[in-house]
């Protein structure tokens, strides 16, 4: 028995126990006259009675088909001319509006198949139609912007680069990157090709909070859109460098220089002959011999050493570079050469295989090419990448205690400077410096990877910490209820709909500089980026939805009036039956 044939279903357990304790209670009361004719016909009238009486407390119900009810869900940019040719087919199509945030199929409405329209139902609304068998028809994206990337929280000094992919452009349009006030710090002009991709960027000097923004202009000049682009910029704490070389390199040249024009504080040590080095200061104390042996490396952040002065140094000076790795958290870069990558060395825990590509692009988004040596990392555990091409490491590294252990396979990476690419030059350090250099102790840390975020659409967002029971505040005043990682005891997760637009902050209650700042646009921006977005989402949630025509049951009591009816005929003969033998 179960919600098939009853509507109180979770009763029918207490009201059968019931049924039969009243039937055996009805019997016992007459079982002195069990030798009578009687005697069965009144316990089978009273069976009759306890059941009809049971039935009316349980409700049963007949279940039937329902009339089959086929809909279509109009989303945001659907074309008319799909709606109408659906229309002809089927005349008595029910027609839904979607709105986010509501209900999509109205009450408990009977939908047999439904097909959708536009863009689609966004990612926060696709559980309501979880069980409902749909096809995604979807529509063709207009011209605009399909794919951003860039860093949201920078250094002062960093560059920023914004990555865009463009699509159906028409011949020349030009995209503008703004800074505040309106002016252009880069542009470029596109052609009419399908799917374009490329690259805009500015140096970060200020520290604070600033709102760029990509303009978008026709070929007369005409101004279409403009989309906000929030960046913060943070006081860059100068790092302290070691740069250890074998004999004198170019691509210590040109780094030693970047390095110093960064701010950090750069010791650079190269040997001259056997046991003679030369020294070089930039922004940095003079201390003369630097020696692993005396301890040394326990004030540096950073250690950058090529593969002939890793191998001329001493098993017990390795033992100790490990250890300012493993226990001080030193962070140690290997400039790649062959050498490094044909032998082995009891510090360098990374292993390589051979790989005929001599150039490689710096990343999808870039067209810059880069000489890289004939190997690339090979997978295994723990290996954790820097920077990437199409899924291939280009630099990588592995923890070693609360210290990280790095390499690159790219080769004479100055060249770039020389083509006039200062910029993918210091996005490639500044990725190596920041991965691999000693980390300051953080007890607790917000994470938040999404870069667009709307007013009243979802914000998620990770908490890493150590802290038990956190709870975190949002500038709104809201207490952002956190769920926990089922496997990370210190992760947590968390989601907001912001009601404001502009700047907001979610901060730790027991730790307020503990802090997340981001930006919250109105709903009318990025509108070519949401929507493919909005498409892709779409079509992988559809495609694994079962595609088979749902027909519906429908669930109708039955009246109720005839088991009343059948309970008072049968209690009427039991209370007349004895009068009339009397008689």
């Amino acid at each position: 028995m179960s919600s098939n044939y009853f509507l109180n279903d979770n009763l029918i357990w207490p009201v059968l126990i019931g049924a039969i304790l009243l039937w055996g209670i009805f019997i016992f009361k007459e079982w002195s006259s069990r030798y009578s004719k009687r005697f069965w016909m009144k316990i089978g009238l009273a069976l009759i009675a306890i059941v009809s009486l049971a039935l009316i407390f349980l409700k049963p119900v007949l279940n039937s088909e329902a009339k089959i009810s086929r809909g279509v869900l109009l989303t945001r940019g659907y074309e008319n001319d799909d709606l109408d040719s659906i229309q002809k087919i089927d005349k008595d199509i029910k027609v839904f509006n979607y709105i986010k945030g509501e209900s999509i199929l109205e009450g408990d409405e009977a939908i047999s198949t439904l097909m959708i329209l536009g863009e689609g139902v966004q990612e926060f609304d696709l559980w309501q139609l979880e069980n409902v068998p749909t096809q995604y028809v979807g529509r063709t994206i207009n011209n605009g912007v399909t794919n951003l990337n860039y860093t949201r929280e920078n250094l002062i000094g960093d560059i920023l680069v914004i990555n865009v992919q463009y699509q159906k452009a028409k011949q020349g349009t030009k995209l503008i990157l703004e800074a505040a006030g309106g002016i252009a710090v880069d542009s470029i002009i596109l052609d009419s090709s399908e799917i374009q991709e490329f690259q805009l960027s500015t140096e970060l000097k200020i520290e604070g909070k600033y709102l760029y923004s990509l303009t978008e202009k026709d070929s007369t000049g005409e101004k279409r859109n403009s989309n906000p682009i929030p960046v913060l910029i943070t006081e860059r704490i100068p790092l302290k460098i070691l740069i250890m070389d074998a004999f004198p390199t170019f691509e210590t040249k040109y780094l030693k220089n970047y390095l110093a024009e960064a701010g950090h504080k750069v010791t650079v040590r190269t040997q001259i002959t056997t046991g003679r080095y030369k020294y070089e200061y930039f922004n940095a104390e003079k201390v003369e011999p630097v020696s692993i042996l005396d301890k040394t490396l326990k004030k540096y952040d950073l250690l950058i050493i090529d593969a002939g002065s890793l191998k001329a140094l001493s098993r017990n000076e390795i033992d100790l570079l490990t250890g300012s790795s493993i226990n001080d958290g030193l962070g140690i870069f290997i400039q790649p050469s062959l050498e490094l990558f044909n032998s082995k060395n009891k510090l360098v825990n990374l292993t390589f295989k051979g790989d005929p590509n001599r150039k490689i692009n710096l990343d999808l988004n870039s067209k810059v090419e880069i000489s890289k040596y004939p190997y690339q990392f090979s997978p295994e555990f723990g290996l954790q990448t820097i920077a990437s091409y199409n899924e291939l490491n280009l630099s990588a590294y592995k923890k070693n205690g609360i210290g990280r252990i790095g390499t690159s396979v790219l080769e004479n990476t100055f060249e770039l400077l020389l083509d006039g690419k200062e910029v993918q030059y210091e996005k490639l350090w500044t990725e190596i410096i920041e991965k691999l250099s000693k980390k300051i102790s953080i007890t607790s840390e917000f994470e938040a990877d999404q870069l667009v975020i709307l007013k009243d659409e979802p914000f998620n967002f990770k908490l890493r910490t150590n802290e038990q029971k956190p709870r975190v505040i949002s500038s709104e005043g809201t207490i952002i209820p956190l769920k926990q990682d089922v496997n990370i005891s210190n992760l947590y997760f968390g989601a907001i709909y912001p009601r404001d637009k502009g700047w907001q902050t979610l901060s730790m209650i027991k730790d307020s500089t503990i802090t997340l700042k981001y930006y919250v646009n109105e709903d009318a921006v990025w509108n070519s980026l949401n929507s493919e977005k909005t498409i892709n989402k779409n079509i992988e949630y559809f495609s694994k939805s079962v595609g088979e025509e749902n027909i519906p049951e429908s669930k109708k009591p039955i009246d109720l009036i005839w088991f009343y009816a059948i309970f008072l005929i049968c209690m009427g003969y039991l209370w007349l039956e004895p009068k009339m033998y009397e008689v």
